[in-house]
């Protein structure tokens, strides 16, 4: 009778679980269940990279992430989560996978995205991805996406954040409104390039090197992944599907990466 009892028990729970999976509301990996509480997390930052670029993943380690003790340390004791982002190869289970598996065998520090298959043109799906997996995996204050090609100053960007802390949905970042690309061959080509007004400059968006949003919005990309519109690139993509939500736009230099301004918390390479 106990052992019935207990199955009944476990078969609810996995039907909560999936339940809440479903919704967007998981926060924690399930095998954090049974280890010791970790202070929330103020923020996850994933670092969007991909193959053939581990001597990218290598720098930022070096430079500001760390590795082992010290990004558990970071993560533990200052709340700030730092993952890489990647996909999987087209050809599952190639050369390439097995060298990021291996890889992250070795530091722990890789967010796999396993339903995703890595392509220039799926970065906007990529990214949109990562905030959905996040807001599922971690209980988390904000959400940042990175490339790997920046450099941040970690303590910096926990500070800003926290002058935002308590807002139910803010959108960070360096705001612009580049222009919009029609000629096809060009760089950055935008094929629905007549959805936006003139057709000539983009609306207000974050730039895509780093921006930061609340958890509020990144449980709603959660929730509706399957219908927010992808466009060329992720920075537009993501800027658009706040438009219409009330979003608060938070123009912040110091998420300008360009170059090492003054106040700037993040660099280019």
């Amino acid at each position: 009778m106990l052992i019935r009892e207990q199955q009944k028990t476990l078969t609810s729970l996995e039907m909560e679980l999936a339940a809440a999976r479903q919704e967007g509301f998981v926060s924690k990996h399930l095998s954090e269940v049974n280890q010791t509480p970790k202070k929330k997390p103020v923020v996850v930052v994933g670092i969007l990279t991909g193959f053939g670029r581990k001597s990218h993943r290598d720098a930022i380690r070096k430079a500001w992430m760390g590795n082992g003790r010290a990004l558990n340390s970071m993560e533990s004791q200052k709340g700030i989560v730092v993952r890489f982002v990647i996909g999987r190869s087209a050809n599952r289970g190639d050369s390439l996978d097995r060298s990021i598996d291996n890889e992250n065998k070795q530091t722990n520090d890789i967010f796999i995205l396993e339903n995703h298959v890595e392509a220039p043109e799926e970065l906007p799906n990529k990214t949109k991805l990562f905030f959905a997996h996040a807001a599922e995996n971690w209980d988390a204050d904000f959400f940042a996406k990175i490339n790997d090609d920046v450099y941040v100053n970690v303590d910096a960007l926990v500070n800003t954040l926290a002058a935002h802390s308590g807002k139910p949905r803010v959108y960070i970042g360096c705001m612009k409104s580049g222009e919009v690309f029609s000629e096809q061959g060009q760089k950055w080509y935008e094929p629905d390039w007549w959805k936006f007004g003139d057709g000539k400059t983009y609306f207000r968006h974050a730039s895509g090197e780093m921006f930061v949003i609340s958890q509020a919005l990144a449980k709603f990309i959660s929730i509706n992944r399957s219908i927010l519109r992808a466009y060329a690139h992720d920075d537009i993509s993501v800027g658009s599907w706040f438009i219409g939500l009330d979003v608060k736009h938070i123009d912040e230099r110091k998420f300008c990466c360009s170059s090492w301004s003054s106040g700037a918390l993040c660099s280019g390479v």
